[in-house]
């Protein structure tokens, strides 16, 4: 049985969702949220951090439509998205870049796509331009979303081309 201040804390994380996603959300949608949240990310309504992740994921709905707590790819890229949230210094976008090439392998990508993860993350590019760590979180995290989601479209097209080639 759920305490008082257990019932109270959990309506202030929805009220702290639906403020930060700008819409209001159906019961339904919270409770199947923080029960993805909770067998993904170890949430819990108590902790400390709770009304931080709230808005973190809140962004990350409100930014990208599809987005899914409960996909193959979110914990990486939920890693990546930690490791530039909870750094404390500005740097600039190249600097960014530099360091996202470090983790992940860029090489594939066009410089057209990397501008568009700026932009959906909201941060206009700048080359010389500083910014602080946390504001690159969302476009570390639409770095990974997008080179997985290619990845994947390989995979399905080489699996295409396999199944035409097997039944001929």
């Amino acid at each position: 049985m759920a305490t008082k201040e257990y019932c109270r804390k959990y309506r202030h994380l929805k009220r702290v969702f639906e403020s930060t996603y700008q819409k209001p959300v159906s019961d339904i949608f919270w409770y199947r949220l923080t029960a993805q949240l909770k067998q993904y990310l170890n949430f819990s309504v108590e902790r400390r951090d709770a009304e931080l992740i709230v808005r973190s994921i809140a962004n990350l709905k409100k930014s990208h439509r599809n987005f899914r707590v409960n996909s193959d790819n979110f914990s990486e890229c939920w890693q990546l998205f930690q490791h530039y949230y909870k750094q404390k210094k500005h740097i600039t976008c190249a600097e960014f870049l530099a360091d996202l090439a470090q983790q992940l392998d860029l090489s594939q990508v066009s410089r057209t796509s990397r501008y568009n993860w700026f932009t959906k993350a909201g941060i206009p590019y700048r080359h010389e331009k500083t910014y602080s760590t946390s504001d690159f979180a969302l476009v570390a995290f639409q770095a990974v979303k997008c080179l997985k989601s290619r990845e994947l479209k390989r995979v399905d097209n080489a699996i295409k081309t396999i199944n035409v080639l097997v039944v001929r």
